[in-house]
């Protein structure tokens, strides 16, 4: 009898399969198991724990009377919330995918998760993770939503958007609610790969990767900083790289522009 393997990996460049079992377990090992790389990938051994990661930089740069609220916009499976919550009373994690939401909560009611991943064809292995120690996970809440229409948050101390912003079909939309919701002191960390896909994202709404009416190319980096310099402080910028499993033989090594950036008063 043969087995059907319809649904493809969240690695598929433009496969909008974020609800699916699949994209599930492909991105608890993203954020708790994928935690050393085999032997033969050794040069990316700095790529894996990214969502972890991502909220360490955040920790680091937040003031220390700026750690009352943050907002993880486009938190997954909530690897990257439970981190800022060392640091930050309260935090929100918030995502499109309801598959995300409701395995991010039963991860923080049960405090471990049980998957499969691929192996190789249609066989799988099963693997169980547990939340790191030290977590308060009383101070994270997740919720469904759009990033694209958060609607009134209020005033917030910090906001992540860590791979997020390639995904939207309203990118500017975003950053202007960012400008609109983060306080004076507080910060925005911005990481994205600028990997825009028409799946997402219409032509007419991509910040960069793209040419103007001259026929020069549009760089999405310079676009964001022209958006957000009026508001913010850029006070650190450098690459950071991922590394997602797909199987036991194929992973997507990728690199995002990681941006720090602090609201003026």
């Amino acid at each position: 009898k043969k087995t059907s393997v319809a649904v493809r990996s969240t690695t598929a460049s433009g496969s909008m399969v974020y609800e699916s079992s699949r994209a599930v377990e492909e991105y608890l090992h993203f954020h708790y198991g994928l935690r050393e790389v085999p032997k033969g990938l050794s040069f990316a051994s700095s790529a894996v724990e990214f969502p972890a990661r991502m909220a360490w930089i955040a920790n680091k740069y937040s003031k220390e009377d700026r750690r009352e609220l943050a907002y993880d916009i486009g938190c997954a499976v909530g690897r990257g919330s439970f981190e800022l919550a060392r640091t930050f009373k309260k935090v929100v994690g918030i995502d499109f995918s309801n598959a995300f939401v409701d395995a991010a909560k039963k991860f923080q009611k049960e405090g471990s998760a049980s998957y499969s991943i691929m192996d190789e064809g249609l066989v799988k292995m099963k693997k169980t993770v547990e939340l790191p120690e030290g977590m308060d996970v009383n101070r994270v809440e997740f919720r469904q939503g759009d990033a694209c229409a958060l609607g009134d948050i209020g005033l917030v101390d910090c906001m992540t958007a860590v791979n997020l912003l390639c995904r939207l079909p309203e990118p500017i939309a975003f950053l202007e609610k960012a400008i609109q919701s983060i306080r004076p002191g507080g910060i925005l960390v911005l990481v994205s790969p600028y990997s825009w896909l028409d799946e997402y994202t219409a032509q007419d709404k991509w910040l960069g990767g793209k040419y103007d009416a001259a026929g020069q190319p549009i760089s999405s980096e310079n676009q964001v900083k022209a958006i957000l310099t009026p508001f913010f402080d850029l006070v650190e910028q450098h690459d950071e790289p991922f590394l997602i499993r797909e199987h036991s033989r194929k992973f997507q090594l990728g690199m995002s522009d990681c941006c720090v950036w602090r609201r003026r008063d």
